[in-house]
């Protein structure tokens, strides 16, 4: 736990923060979506959000959010009703979702209140972790595809197996069915590749990310 004296700086850090934030100007992200745009690489969502931002933050988060491309900014998904209003109102305001990011907890009822409160309220589940906690990820893409800004994919084990994080092909994920099925349904949500499985000896986390793209290009034939 921090001392008097380290959460004075904490304080001291978070308002300069968050008196940056809210004077920066718009145009450094701009430039920095056009170096991305140039290269051929499309920005769909960054995290910053969080619930405790005062209003003039939360403004700063969606218009850097516009300011590169996304259509959407991420956060942990909130359990707090109001919060999940305000965070709306917020994105509804600016026409960019806020999609709420699962770990262990994602379920078929994990978004129901975030939904409820917000048609701007969206989804962005992780389908690894959600084999890991016992859920069908096939069937909550199914139900949800609609209120879904993107997802994460991993292969992860079920808990009966011991819900590990492997290569992918490895898992349980059903990766090439999770694939297929939004190819076969035209949706257009993004699918992140997130390494979280132990890189071998002798590789790196880049060839292993282009192992992952190579086995979602072979999934997709």
């Amino acid at each position: 736990k921090p001392n008097a004296e380290q959460e004075a700086k904490l304080r001291e850090a978070a308002q300069q923060m968050r008196a940056w934030r809210t004077s920066v100007s718009m145009d450094r992200f701009k430039a920095l979506r056009k170096m991305f745009n140039d290269a051929g690489v499309t920005i769909y969502a960054w995290k910053q959000l969080a619930p405790e931002m005062s209003d003039a933050e939360m403004d700063y988060v969606y218009n850097v959010a516009e300011a590169l491309g996304c259509t959407h900014t991420t956060l942990e998904l909130v359990d707090d009703a109001a919060q999940l209003k305000r965070i709306g109102a917020f994105a509804e305001k600016h026409k960019v979702y806020a999609a709420y990011h699962t770990h262990l907890q994602g379920s078929m009822t994990a978004f129901d209140q975030a939904f409820a409160v917000s048609k701007y309220n969206m989804a962005n589940v992780d389908l690894g972790h959600y084999v890991a906690a016992g859920g069908d990820p096939i069937q909550f893409l199914n139900k949800f595809h609609d209120r879904v800004a993107s997802f994460h994919l991993k292969d992860r084990q079920t808990p009966a197996h011991g819900a590990g994080n492997l290569a992918w092909g490895k898992g349980d994920t059903p990766i090439r069915e999770l694939l297929q099925l939004v190819k076969k349904n035209k949706w257009t949500m993004p699918a992140c590749i997130e390494l979280e499985y132990e890189v071998p000896t002798g590789s790196d986390a880049v060839k292993e990310v282009v192992k992952c793209l190579d086995y979602c290009k072979q999934a997709l034939v």
